[in-house]
C-alpha cells in the first residue's frame, strides 16, 4: 500500500511517524493510519482551529442573524487595523463576500479542510463569539482528541 520495504513501515512505527499496536511481534496498523500518512492532515494549530469553528456551527444554525452580525462588527473593526495591501486584509474581504453569501458559504469555510479554509480560519472574524468556558472546554477536548489520536503505540 505504501510501496516501501516492510523494514521502513517497521522503522516509521518505531519512531512513531505511524501509529500501530503490538499483537506478539506483530504490528497492526490501522487504514486511517496509513491513508493520514499517504495524505497528510492538517496540523496540530490547524486541527485546533478547525475543531473551534466547528463548535461555532450550532451557533450559526440557532442564531444566524447575530453570528453574521458580530462577525460583520468585528471585520468593521479590525479592518481599518490592516495594512490595505496585506493579506490579512485579503482575508477579511472574503470573509465579508461569504457572509454576504449566507450561512451555507461560511459553514463550509467552518468546517473544511481545503487550503483556503485553513487560510481563512486562521483569520477569522468570529472571534469571541464562544462563551469563555465554552472555548475552555472545546479546547480541552480537542487536547484529549488529539493526544489521543497521535500517540504512538
Amino acid at each position: 500500500m505504501l510501496g516501501v520495504s516492510r523494514q521502513h513501515v517497521v522503522d516509521l512505527c518505531d519512531r512513531g511517524e505511524l501509529n500501530c499496536t503490538k499483537t506478539g511481534t506483530h504490528r497492526r496498523i490501522r487504514r486511517c493510519d496509513i491513508d493520514h500518512l499517504l495524505a497528510p492532515g492538517l496540523t496540530r494549530e490547524q486541527a485546533k482551529s478547525l475543531w473551534l469553528h466547528r463548535a461555532l456551527l450550532a451557533h450559526l444554525v440557532t442564531e444566524p442573524d447575530r453570528m453574521l452580525e458580530t462577525a460583520r462588527e468585528n471585520i468593521r473593526v479590525g479592518k481599518p487595523r490592516q495594512r490595505p495591501d496585506g493579506m490579512a486584509a485579503r482575508y477579511l474581504q472574503q470573509w465579508e463576500h461569504l457572509i454576504d453569501g449566507g450561512v451555507e458559504e461560511v459553514a463550509a469555510v467552518l468546517t473544511g479542510t481545503d487550503e483556503r479554509s485553513r487560510e481563512l480560519r486562521q483569520n477569522s472574524p468570529f472571534a469571541g463569539v464562544l462563551a469563555d468556558p465554552v472555548r475552555r472546554q472545546v479546547l480541552r477536548s480537542f487536547r484529549e482528541y488529539w493526544d489521543h489520536r497521535h500517540v504512538a503505540a
